[in-house]
């Protein structure tokens, strides 16, 4: 399948040091949690995350604190290059950002000997425990889908889990992800949600976030959503309720929002109607079946169209997150408190979090409290 032509942002087309200026200026938690870091002298910290901005100043903290940091790309098609270039003139490991996928770079870092992990998707974790390495002392998985991947094998150290704690799974996924999806996806097309019906598949907090949003933005909303709480949540907010099978024929655009790969697969994808738009706004490029929709002809930079059956389909960002690929992800003073949390949580498990038992394990409230806004 052919990939949408690239194209920076706006915001990404000023120049990097104005750029981190700024987000210094409105990233003060972030700041103020950086500071009261521990020594982190003796750490050698595997981080995977998104590669954009806003997590250099996360990266940078841990290294000013006297840790050795290597970065592994959560997604490598959300990648800043100029990002990677300020990291690596500071001292950071950047080399398993030329990987062409997450897992080798991940199982290239298990041999750099990580001590400490802080992970979106834990892909360094997980493959650690595969390849059966032990000098893990503890790690901290950011994201409800590295959470589900570390339950699918055998942990060998304590990992935490900063997805379940409040300030980040309601602020960050119910509040920035909708906000900057959305806003992605009008820079790059100059299309509104106005008078549009909008299918969100999955109704977790993100997908609850993306379906507010786009509320709010003008659109008719449709949810599906197998879990049947999340069902009768949506329900209760007034949204129409129902299976995927139901509703994308009712639906002008398409959102994937569960973590899970096969969300929106081939045979959903011959019943959406002429025109329909689809993307996603899930951690995994595979929530939507590409493939399916075979080679694509570039419309405008991130869209590309493709005839299936009879009618023809608009894909965005190729399918993967959308509000990164795209766009500039999440917005600095939303994903302030998001950085804060990381950073705490981070410098908490250096300290106390090898004494606990391997396994997954709730992050403290001691761990994050200092992230408080």
């Amino acid at each position: 399948m052919s990939q949408p032509s690239q194209a920076p942002t706006a915001w990404q087309a000023v120049p990097l040091d104005e750029r981190i200026a700024w987000a210094r200026h409105n990233m003060v938690l972030t700041a103020r949690t950086a500071a009261a870091l521990p020594p982190l002298h003796g750490v050698r910290l595997a981080c995977t995350v998104h590669l954009d901005l806003k997590i250099l100043l996360a990266i940078e903290a841990f290294a000013r604190a006297g840790a050795q940091v290597a970065v592994v790309p959560a997604n490598p098609h959300t990648t800043q290059w100029d990002v990677v270039g300020w990291l690596h003139a500071e001292g950071v490991e950047t080399a398993f950002t030329r990987f062409p996928d997450e897992e080798r770079a991940a199982a290239a870092c298990v041999e750099w000997a990580p001590t400490h992990a802080l992970e979106m998707g834990a892909v360094v974790m997980t493959t650690a425990a595969r390849a059966g390495y032990t000098g893990l002392a503890a790690g901290v998985e950011v994201t409800r889908t590295g959470v589900d991947r570390l339950f699918r094998v055998e942990v060998r150290h304590p990992v935490f889990d900063l997805d379940a704690v409040p300030l980040k799974t309601v602020l960050h996924n119910r509040f920035a992800v909708g906000t900057s999806t959305w806003a992605t996806l009008t820079a790059r097309t100059n299309v509104t949600l106005h008078a549009k019906s909008v299918l969100v598949v999955g109704y977790g907090e993100v997908g609850a976030g993306l379906a507010r949003t786009a509320r709010a933005n003008g659109a008719q909303v449709l949810v599906a959503e197998p879990d049947p709480s999340r069902r009768a949540v949506a329900s209760y907010e007034g949204y129409r309720v129902g299976t995927a099978d139901e509703l994308i024929a009712d639906a002008d655009v398409v959102v994937t929002a569960t973590g899970r790969p096969g969300s929106l697969p081939a045979r959903l994808l011959a019943q959406a109607r002429d025109g329909c738009l689809l993307l996603n706004s899930g951690h995994t490029d595979d929530e939507i079946e590409v493939d399916a929709l075979g080679p694509g002809r570039p419309v405008i930079p991130h869209l590309t169209a493709h005839r299936y059956g009879d009618r023809e389909l608009f894909l965005f960002a190729g399918g993967r997150i959308a509000n990164l690929v795209a766009g500039d992800g999440d917005s600095l003073n939303v994903f302030d408190t998001t950085e804060a949390l990381m950073i705490a949580s981070l410098g908490w498990t250096v300290t106390e979090g090898s004494t606990y038992p391997p396994g997954l394990h709730p992050l403290p409230t001691a761990a994050w409290r200092p992230a408080t806004p």
